[in-house]
């Protein structure tokens, strides 16, 4: 059963509020109904949100809310640059917040789980353009990263799928 979209709206409180609309809406049409054509619609208007200076270009939701309007046009090698981006943006996050009195709100808001999925998405990205062995080596730092911290691990399938496919490859 698929889920319903997230209402229509025409009216925000500000820019930011728009950009959560349109980035629930794309994330939607992307991944949950699989549609690019109604996904590109709302990519296009998250994109032109996002290239206004105060969108923040050093923060972790413009560069997921890029990575997905690159994914939702067939630009992968521009979703995985905004992926890492994302990755490498939520690792330093991390970084500065460890020890200092707001970290266990940071971390609820952008924790382990969060970098882990991000990592799960880096590598499917990785895989679809083609750079298998990437794809399993990231996969593995998610899991890594998973059971250091506690959280479930949600790639293994994924995993386990993409190393049947390198040996089916490689013969072995």
């Amino acid at each position: 059963m698929k889920t319903k979209p997230p209402p229509d709206r025409r009216k925000f409180a500000d820019t930011r509020d728009q950009i959560d609309y349109l980035y629930h809406k794309l994330l939607y049409w992307l991944y949950e109904r699989e549609d690019s054509v109604r996904a590109r619609t709302f990519a296009q208007r998250l994109g032109t949100l996002l290239s206004e200076p105060s969108s923040g270009h050093d923060a972790i939701l413009p560069e997921e809310c890029r990575s997905l309007i690159c994914e939702a046009n067939d630009d992968l090698p521009g979703a995985i640059k905004h992926r890492e981006n994302e990755v490498r943006l939520i690792k330093k996050l991390h970084e500065m917040s460890r020890n200092i009195p707001q970290q266990e709100d940071i971390f609820r808001l952008d924790g382990y789980d969060d970098l882990s999925d991000r990592l799960d998405l880096l590598a499917v990205l990785s895989h679809d353009s083609g750079n298998s062995d990437k794809a399993i080596r990231i996969l593995h730092e998610s899991k890594q990263l998973c059971e250091k911290h506690g959280v479930k691990f949600d790639g293994q399938d994924i995993i386990e799928e993409y190393e049947k496919q390198r040996v089916g490859r490689n013969g072995r």
